[in-house]
């Protein structure tokens, strides 16, 4: 793990101390060297592509807005989008292919073996896009390609996000040092490296029954049921620190990133979970795939494909496996539950009584946690394995 390398930490050490003692005009050019630096050492020459990339979505862009040349907008979306496509998805599109032109009893096409993921490309992606989108719209504040360029490369969100909006980013470049940013960030950074080492490790022993086929076929129902429930807290955990640990090496140089989880397990309904998940992916998915779709200004129908759409870019964006896509319309499937139920059936019910509401919320969450839960037998199982596991759950099999 990158964080637990002590060369990181000295890393850090330097490009703060630098980032406060030279003049402002010049921190998004220590940030970017930061995180050029940063990037090479852990994923070596892609970060010639990352930068390729970034360079020319920022030219396309830039032509469109002042040649009013509009083509360039949508090529620069599709550009970056294809380049992600290729790198994390090829292998899934070409063995989907193969396996359904079986009957040639030979590959269609040769798998890709040489194609690796580079490190962080998804939240690189996601924060161009973002990037192109709003600098369409108008909404970004004026800034110098270096500016830019510091908000893609800022290394603590480069690995794990959280996903960052420029217009948020870019007026904290100016902060001056303060020793509460600096209580703060090394607080977090302990917070979420004892999530991950210590909590998310321990907790992941009891996860491993559900790890593989094998562990699934030899533990009983109960054991199934304890090691799902471990492996939805050590996802939390896990992904969580890796957050706090993120934020917190932000806040030393002065930047307070968006927070990424609050306490989702205690969420009352689906969608109030995806408020506490994730929650700038949330977000993102939200303005750049819901609403675009149409979101809630559509037919009743509509809204229920809109929500399963954006899902299944979310499951696609965790993972180049058909497995994440079923967790992706997994949930999709909860939120249209959901909808229907605070539309057209919560509406008609008489109000609770106040002595009851404890009763009904502590009922509320135990099924969100449910749904979360057996969800999570298709995000960390191909699809029949996961299959298999939700049978083996509910003993029938």
């Amino acid at each position: 793990m990158i964080y637990t390398d002590w060369l990181y930490w000295l890393f850090v050490f330097v490009a703060v101390v630098t980032y406060y003692i030279i003049p402002h005009r010049f921190r998004p050019l220590v940030l970017v060297a930061s995180g050029i630096t940063f990037y090479s050492y852990y994923a070596g020459s892609y970060v010639f592509l990352l930068l390729l990339e970034a360079i020319a979505a920022f030219v396309l862009i830039h032509i469109s807005i002042k040649k009013k040349k509009h083509w360039m907008y949508p090529a620069a979306v599709i550009g970056v989008v294809l380049v992600l496509g290729y790198f994390k998805y090829s292998n899934m599109f070409i063995t989907t292919l193969n396996d359904l032109l079986g009957f040639l009893h030979q590959p269609f096409l040769p798998t890709a073996e040489q194609i690796v993921l580079p490190l962080g490309i998804s939240y690189f992606t996601f924060e161009l896009i973002h990037y192109i989108v709003e600098r369409k719209r108008g909404s970004l504040p004026e800034h110098k390609p270096a500016s830019f360029l510091s908000f893609l490369f800022f290394f603590p969100t480069m690995v794990a996000g959280p996903i960052k909006q420029f217009q948020v980013f870019y007026p904290q470049l100016t902060a001056r040092f303060q020793l509460d940013h600096a209580l703060i960030g090394v607080t977090r950074i302990g917070i979420g490296l004892f999530k991950k080492m210590v909590l998310a490790g321990t907790i992941d022993l009891l996860a491993e029954p559900v790890y593989s086929q094998a562990g699934i076929a030899s533990s009983d129902t109960e054991t199934l049921w304890i090691a799902l429930i471990a492996y939805t807290f050590v996802i939390y955990f896990d992904f969580s620190g890796y957050s706090d640990i993120a934020i917190g090496t932000a806040r030393l140089f002065g930047i307070v990133l968006p927070e990424n989880f609050r306490f989702p397990y205690l969420a009352r309904s689906i969608a109030e979970f995806w408020n506490r998940w994730h929650i700038s992916l949330g977000y993102w998915l939200t303005r750049y795939v819901y609403f675009p779709l149409g979101g809630s200004r559509v037919p009743t129908y509509r809204i229920y494909v809109n929500l399963m759409c954006t899902m299944a870019v979310s499951g696609l964006w965790h993972g180049a496996a058909w497995n994440f896509v079923v967790w992706g319309l997994f949930h999709g499937l909860m939120l249209c539950v959901h909808r229907f139920y605070v539309k057209q059936i919560k509406t008609k019910l008489k109000p609770v009584p106040r002595w009851l509401k404890p009763g009904t919320t502590l009922l509320a969450i135990g099924i969100t946690f449910f749904g979360v839960t057996l969800s999570r037998a298709f995000f960390i199982l191909p699809v029949a394995d996961g299959w298999k596991l939700v049978l083996r759950l509910f003993g029938l099999t």
